[in-house]
């Protein structure tokens, strides 16, 4: 009997080991893949409640019907395998000033990671079509393509979705 109930114990123990040691899933809690692994370079998961709407070299989700504040992650080619986030950041900036006419910079070009990689993070603000909109965007670049994640939200729902979207972050990855 009581060798029975060692060896009950030393199978449970095993069975206990084994699941704790296996491989964990690589989505983190509360979390959904967004992006398309056959068609992006990168890894983005979103919030689980939230909704992927497009899934190619791009991805974009939103937060919900009511609530649209969403992300996207944009990809393009760089001239040159150096060139600094610095410099896609100056040459779009004529182009918001153009569409936002009370574009506003909260924050310019903080040091952060982007998977793995240096990046730079700016936070602006504008109004379009009579509702004032305030932006997050992540941007690095990785073997001559950068990478851009933007969170945009009217700005009086953008709050309610920085620790989410700082969790996108935390979790993106490159994967190519």
């Amino acid at each position: 009997m009581k060798k029975t109930i060692a060896l009950v114990a030393l199978i449970l123990a095993a069975i206990f080991a084994v699941s704790c040691s296996g491989k964990k899933s690589e989505v983190p809690d509360g979390m959904k893949l967004a992006s398309d692994p056959k068609a992006a370079s990168y890894t983005l998961y979103v919030p689980e409640s939230w909704t992927v709407d497009m899934q190619t070299s791009s991805t974009r989700a939103y937060c919900s019907k009511e609530d649209r504040s969403s992300v996207m992650v944009m990809t393009g080619e760089t001239e040159n395998t150096d060139t600094p986030v610095r410099a896609w950041w100056e040459s779009g900036l004529s182009e918001l000033r153009a569409l936002y006419p009370d574009f506003e910079i909260a924050a310019e070009g903080e040091k952060v990671k982007l998977g793995g990689a240096d990046a730079e993070k700016y936070v602006y603000s504008g109004t379009f079509d009579g509702t004032k909109f305030k932006y997050t965007q992540v941007a690095a670049v990785k073997k001559g393509v950068i990478y851009i994640l933007t969170y945009g939200a009217p700005e009086d729902k953008w709050e309610s979705h920085v620790e989410e979207v700082e969790k996108m972050i935390e979790n993106f990855r490159f994967s190519k």
